[in-house]
């Protein structure tokens, strides 16, 4: 293991999300296909990802902004899991998601019934964003006091370490991991374990107390 002296600290960074208003709706399945292929990729990363950095009035059943829309808006439960059953993490790039989105949508027009045609009351409205970086200025650089400065670490810092991270990271590691690979085999299980974590299919309160608890834990067997 690194000394102290000699270790990389990590800087924990903040980042918000600017919402920008794409002048783009839809009120029914086939307008909502028709204006997919024309809506910037970060549209698509807002309706998928930023759910978890705004304030909720309530928790939605489905996990992005088409699902919950298909189902509050449309009442079609059926399409609302189908497009709740993505995964994004599993896909190479945003174009990607988009792609999935659009075979959803062609599978359910092709159905040719009541509901392909059917107008919401409530308009689905395609929002794009900017994200923006803050360094906090806080940083750590040892394994000991590493825990306590994921857990004490904002939501919005979180989301963008771990959350965003893999996103970043061509091989698909989030921050934490990433500073904790120059400590070697060290770290290695603890790093495992971190990747074994779905970043999609759990709140983002839910995703840093399992990272925190895991961190924790390692530290817990360093210090027997």
């Amino acid at each position: 293991m690194k000394e102290h002296g000699t270790t990389l600290p990590f800087r924990f960074m903040e980042c918000a999300l600017l919402t920008l208003s794409t002048g783009v709706r839809a009120q029914s399945i086939r307008e909502l296909r028709t204006a997919l292929p024309q809506t910037p990729l970060s549209s698509i990363y807002y309706h998928f990802w930023g759910r978890m950095l705004r304030p909720h009035i309530a928790e939605s059943e489905f996990n992005n902004d088409f699902a919950s829309w298909a189902d509050s808006g449309l009442g079609d439960i059926e399409l609302a899991e189908a497009l709740s059953a993505i995964n994004p993490v599993a896909c190479a790039d945003l174009g990607e998601i988009r792609s999935i989105l659009e075979d959803i949508l062609d599978a359910r027009l092709e159905n040719g019934d009541f509901m392909s045609w059917k107008k919401s009351d409530r308009e689905f409205y395609f929002i794009a964003c900017t994200k923006m970086m803050f360094d906090t200025g806080r940083e750590v650089s040892s394994l000991k006091d590493f825990p306590l400065a994921v857990k004490t670490a904002s939501r919005q810092s979180f989301f963008h370490h771990f959350i965003d991270g893999r996103r970043r990271s061509p091989e698909g590691k989030d921050d934490f991991s990433l500073w904790l690979e120059q400590f070697g085999e060290e770290t290695e299980p603890l790093r495992k374990s971190l990747r074994a974590i779905d970043s999609y299919l759990f709140s983002l309160g839910e995703l840093k107390g399992q990272v925190v608890s895991l961190l924790e834990k390692n530290l817990h067997r360093r210090g027997k």
